[in-house]
């Protein structure tokens, strides 16, 4: 359960922390961050609502995709409404380079996704070696 809630809670925060920030500045972007992070959690509690009839590890690997798909979006909003927006960021507070972003969230959730693939391959070698 800690995992689960860790890793989808993990994949939205930094949309809702996202959408407070910019909502005083842009709020046309807070309110896509805030919807990006509501649909992202609700998908990940229609998957924990369903754990009795989806197996794990692909309800994980859905769950993965989503937060990468939807964490993409909101950068892509982020990145069409920000030359028309004046962001004034607190002292401190610096956005990173959108297209970049983009670029190391879809690396980051591919890689993790696919160390999880092996490590379900690894798995189930590992059970079949046993039951022999």
């Amino acid at each position: 359960m800690a995992a689960w809630f860790g890793c989808q809670l993990g994949g939205t925060a930094w949309m809702l922390v996202g959408a407070a920030v910019l909502a005083p500045q842009a709020p046309e972007v807070a309110h896509i961050w805030l919807a990006c992070s509501v649909i992202a959690n609700a998908f990940g509690l229609f998957l924990w609502g369903h754990r009795d009839r989806l197996p794990p590890y692909p309800a994980l690997q859905a769950l993965m995709l989503a937060l990468g798909i939807i964490g993409w979006i909101a950068l892509v909003a982020l990145h069409l409404f920000r030359p028309g927006l004046r962001i004034n960021f607190p002292p401190g507070v610096h956005l990173a380079d959108e297209p970049r972003s983009m670029l190391y969230l879809l690396i980051v959730v591919a890689g993790v996704m696919t160390r999880l693939h092996f490590m379900e391959l690894s798995a189930k070698k590992q059970r079949s070696q046993s039951e022999q």
